[in-house]
């Protein structure tokens, strides 16, 4: 009794679901392995000294991004997209600090499988448009002759050997975007902002008092240590979620602007939380929201003040920060 072929799929040849499943499948794989490995590394910087800790963080954060890198198929590090390497990198980061926040014993196990868990999604978010490429190889081999379409033409003049004379030459320019789009950017925003608080918190591990568990005032190099990494962390989140939109080899210097405006008032505000030296996470949470209301005013699809719904979510959340600047100051 002979079986009948399934419609578009030759006998033989693995489908394109079954492609994409695999595809899949080793990239989360890949993820948890490279996630072990991350937070294993993280949770023996917490019985390193205070001087070498920096340089511990910054490998076990180098691990991170270029293992990721190396998922996508570029073992150069040089080339290597850095949009898909901010993400990992402050994953691990984090996962160093907040081990060095907590006593060794049980804590320290929670910490290990927390950050496994949290390199490992990381790792695979950014991984999945790798995946779906895979799974979609022949949807877009067929597309290919319009893609030729989307180049332009520079022209520049070449001198002919035989008449001495410029001759004029037209070289193609790919205009194609540096990533394809992440197919999950609401995962990628939230993944971005939940790492910035952890990432806040963490560097009271890194910089000693810069979390002020008992309300005491920062010491001065203590405290420019810790706007500097406040600063670090708001624009390497905000170049991840301006890159979300701005993929084009062409946008790099709207990703390059995005630093700076979420640099600017995440500098500020942390300046002034840190100085206040809020209990315990109120100052990562309130610089979170800050990372949060700079975000939705960069993405507006119409100017601010013209925007009423984010004019109304603004006052709203200013107050909610206010309280909270308020509660800190009194349970202080």
């Amino acid at each position: 009794m002979s079986h009948a072929a399934t419609p578009g799929v030759s006998p033989g040849r693995p489908s394109l679901g079954s492609v994409a499943y695999h595809a899949r499948m080793h990239q989360r794989r890949r993820s948890a392995e490279l996630g072990l490995i991350v937070a294993a590394l993280g949770v023996l910087v917490h019985f390193v000294d205070s001087a070498p800790a920096a340089g511990a963080t910054v490998l076990v954060a180098a691990v991170a991004a270029l293992g990721t890198g190396n998922f996508l198929g570029e073992a150069r590090p040089w080339r290597m997209p850095l949009i898909p390497l901010v993400l990992p990198a402050l994953a691990a980061f984090s996962v160093v600090g907040i081990a060095r926040l907590v006593e060794s014993g049980p804590w320290l196990g929670v910490v290990f499988v927390a950050g496994w868990a949290a390199v490992t999604w990381v790792v695979g978010l950014e991984l999945t448009p790798a995946a779906t490429d895979k799974g979609t190889a022949a949807a877009l081999s067929s597309a290919a002759p319009s893609a030729a379409s989307s180049r332009r033409v520079r022209l520049r003049p070449k001198r002919r050997a035989e008449f001495d004379l410029p001759q004029i030459v037209a070289d193609p320019i790919d205009i194609g975007p540096e990533l394809p789009p992440h197919p999950r950017p609401v995962a990628v925003r939230a993944t971005s902002l939940g790492l910035a608080f952890a990432a806040f918190a963490a560097i009271g591990g890194l910089v000693p008092g810069s979390l002020a568990g008992a309300g005491e005032p920062l010491s001065m190099p203590t405290l420019a240590a810790t706007v500097a990494l406040d600063i670090l962390v708001g624009s390497l989140a905000g170049y991840r979620i301006a890159s979300i939109t701005s993929t084009s080899r062409f946008d790099r210097i709207v990703r390059l602007l995005a630093i700076g405006q979420y640099a600017l008032p995440v500098g500020v505000a942390g300046a002034l939380l840190r100085a206040l030296a809020l209990p315990r996470l109120f100052g990562p949470a309130l610089l979170t929201l800050v990372a949060y209301v700079v975000t939705v005013v960069r993405e507006s699809p119409e100017p601010v003040l013209y925007n009423r719904r984010l004019l109304q979510e603004a006052v709203v959340l200013g107050l909610a920060g206010a309280l909270a600047v308020v509660w800190g100051l009194l349970v202080r």
